[in-house]
C-alpha cells in the first residue's frame, strides 16, 4: 500500500483536507477518497461474506485512482455503527491502525445517520437497516440543507412490527430509507394503508428530498453503499472541531433495552 508522507507536498486547508472514508457495517464494503466535499474516488460492491483482508485493497485502489497517497490523508471517516458486527470490527480496526500511524483525527460516523444523509436534505427520515434474525436497526433523523444530521430520536434495535408502531406515533410525514426498510417493505406498505397513511413508492426528486414528498410515509430509494455520505459528514465533524483520536474509536452497538431482553428470556 502507498504509504508515503512527503513532506514536500502542498498541504490542504482545514475547509478542504484529503479525507480516506470506509464503511463495512452494511452489506456491501465501500471506500472512498475526498478532498473536502469532492469526491476524488469511490470503490463499492464487494460484499461482507467476501474476506475482510480485501479492505485493504480497496483503500489501495480507491488511494490510486485518486492520486492520493495514504499519508496525505488528513481525516479518517468510518462508519461506527450499528452494523454487521465481523464487518465493524474489521472496518473500525483498520481506520484505527491508519489514524494511530499517522497521528490523524478519525470522525466516527453512525451508520444510521449515512443511510439519512442519502435522501438529500429535508423531512424527517426514518432510516433502518437489517439486524439480523428479521429485526432492524434504525433512528428518526432529519437532514439539514447544510448537511447536517441531527437525531429526533434514540437508535433502536427491534422488530419491524415494532418499529411500525412506533412510527404511527411519531406521526406526520416520514421517510422510509435504507436497506431494512426495503426489506420489509411490503409489511410498511400493508401497515400504512391499514391506518390510512398515504404511500409512496422509491420516489426521486431533483436535489434530494426536499420536503415536497406529498403527506403520508415515502420510500427512499435505496442505497447499498455509503462511504461518500460518510466522507461528507466526517468533513462536518473535522468542521467543527468534533473529530477524535484513534484511541478513542469504538464501534456503536445498538442493543435492546434491558426490559426486552427480560421479556424474551422469559419466552
Amino acid at each position: 500500500m502507498n504509504d508515503s508522507t512527503d513532506d514536500s507536498l502542498t498541504p490542504s486547508t482545514a475547509a478542504a483536507p484529503f479525507i480516506l472514508s470506509l464503511d463495512t457495517a452494511t452489506a456491501v464494503r465501500s471506500v472512498a477518497v475526498a478532498r473536502g466535499e469532492r469526491v476524488l474516488a469511490s470503490f463499492s460492491g464487494r460484499v461482507q461474506k467476501e474476506n475482510s483482508a480485501r479492505v485493504l485493497q480497496d483503500v489501495d485502489e480507491a488511494l490510486t485512482a485518486a492520486s492520493v497517497k495514504l499519508g496525505d490523508i488528513e481525516l479518517f471517516a468510518v462508519a461506527a455503527g450499528p452494523g454487521s458486527f465481523t464487518g465493524l470490527r474489521s472496518g473500525i480496526a483498520t481506520i484505527k491502525a491508519f489514524a494511530a500511524t499517522l497521528g490523524r483525527p478519525v470522525a466516527a460516523v453512525p451508520t444510521l445517520h449515512a443511510v439519512a444523509a442519502s435522501c438529500g436534505t429535508g423531512g424527517r427520515v426514518l432510516a433502518s437497516l437489517p439486524a439480523g434474525r428479521g429485526e432492524v436497526f434504525a433512528q428518526l433523523l432529519s437532514v439539514e440543507r447544510e448537511g447536517v444530521v441531527t437525531e429526533l430520536s434514540e437508535p433502536f434495535h427491534l422488530s419491524p412490527a415494532a418499529l411500525l408502531e412506533k412510527a404511527a406515533q411519531w406521526g406526520g410525514d416520514l421517510i422510509w430509507a435504507g436497506a431494512g426498510a426495503h426489506a420489509h417493505v411490503a409489511a410498511i406498505r400493508e401497515f400504512a394503508e391499514g391506518k390510512r397513511i398515504g404511500w409512496r413508492d422509491e420516489v426521486v426528486l431533483e436535489d434530494g428530498l426536499t420536503g415536497e414528498t406529498g403527506e403520508g410515509w415515502t420510500l427512499a430509494p435505496l442505497y447499498e453503499s455509503y462511504a461518500e455520505q460518510i466522507a461528507a459528514l466526517g468533513l462536518i465533524n473535522y468542521r467543527q472541531g468534533s473529530t477524535i483520536v484513534a484511541e478513542d474509536l469504538y464501534a456503536l452497538y445498538v442493543r435492546l433495552s434491558d426490559a426486552e431482553l427480560n421479556e424474551r428470556c422469559r419466552r
